[in-house]
């Protein structure tokens, strides 16, 4: 069985959408935690009702604590460590219990915006997601207007998954999204459990388990799986007006816990701590950035219209980018 564990506080709209999408379209046995930090907005109410079983906080738990309490009270083989502003695919949960048996991986993270199999595609899509509003105009919707704004960005929500399974199911690569990561009950044990200091919780996930791989080889680094995309809304939580975090235990930032050298050695795009980008991408970087925002901000301008477009033309945006832009080689390497 999946537990899926979700920290929330308050954002009743997301917390509708979040749960639509797992209830629609989970298709194996699951159980969904909540670690309600406080709720004044019924959100908690709403789990309940539903038949969650809700842990209820009389503060605001910072996330890693949060998943660390939800996990003790997990019944699952696998553990699902997941945000609330996230909306899951058709099988999202088969497919990534499906590779990490076939691959023999300890966690697992699906396609998402925050990496997709080549930097250029990645890119892309973060630019189009910029146009239509990111977590800075998601906060406070209702579930309604949330799906609306998937409806903008994909079309036709199952369409693009489905074109999204057939581009690049099969493909597997270094990195992690953290908005959803899959983690074996067991390996989450045997690193003891999530480090509640640190904030960055997926890069020291991420670092833990590649360590331990290379000194014990008794786990594998976390995968991103292709075939398989959540849509985050990204930096909703960041974005809203949440009580401070009231854990007591100390706070270090990611690079107190690991210097930069190791990080360098031990995440998957080391260029982007190494200091030593090479010459060419940064050229590249200084002619690219200045187009990226004029062509972000034209699509800004012009985002609305995406609700008049026919769902199937916007899916057949996607699956040409994917043929041009999607292919490690052709346009970047995976999970650049």
């Amino acid at each position: 069985m999946l537990s899926i564990i979700v920290a929330i506080h308050n954002q009743l709209g997301h917390n509708r959408l979040f749960l639509d999408g797992i209830t629609r379209y989970t298709s194996g046995p699951y159980e969904v935690i909540v670690i309600d930090n406080h709720s004044t907005d019924g959100s908690a109410e709403f789990f309940e009702s539903s038949g969650c079983k809700v842990i209820r906080n009389d503060k605001n738990l910072c996330y890693p604590e949060s998943m660390n309490l939800g996990s003790v009270a997990a019944r699952g083989k696998y553990l699902c460590h997941i945000n609330n502003d996230l909306y899951v695919a058709p099988g999202w949960d088969q497919l990534l219990l499906g590779a990490m048996e076939r691959e023999r991986l300890d966690a697992a993270s699906p396609l998402g915006l925050e990496m997709m199999p080549t930097r250029a595609l990645t890119d892309w899509m973060q630019g189009r997601w910029a146009a239509i509003g990111q977590g800075r105009l998601s906060t406070g919707k209702s579930k309604e207007t949330l799906h609306t704004m998937v409806r903008a960005m994909y079309g036709d929500w199952e369409e693009f998954c489905n074109e999204v399974r057939q581009s690049f199911t099969g493909m597997c690569f270094d990195g992690i999204v953290g908005s959803c990561v899959v983690i074996r009950r067991d390996t989450y044990e045997k690193i003891g459990r999530l480090d509640e200091r640190i904030q960055a919780a997926d890069w020291d996930l991420y670092y833990t388990l590649r360590k331990r791989e290379l000194t014990h080889g008794d786990v594998r680094r976390c995968m991103v799986v292709g075939g398989v995309f959540v849509h985050h809304f990204i930096r909703a939580t960041v974005k809203s007006k949440r009580e401070p975090f009231a854990c007591a235990h100390e706070r270090w930032t990611i690079d107190r816990k690991w210097d930069r050298e190791e990080q360098a050695k031990l995440w998957c795009k080391p260029d982007e701590l190494s200091g030593r980008p090479s010459f060419m991408r940064s050229i590249g970087e200084r002619v690219a950035k200045p187009v990226r925002k004029l062509i972000q901000e034209l699509d800004r301008m012009t985002a609305a219209r995406r609700l008049w477009v026919p769902a199937s033309r916007i899916v057949d945006v996607y699956r040409q980018k994917f043929q041009t832009l999607g292919r490690p080689g052709r346009a970047a390497s995976p999970a650049q």
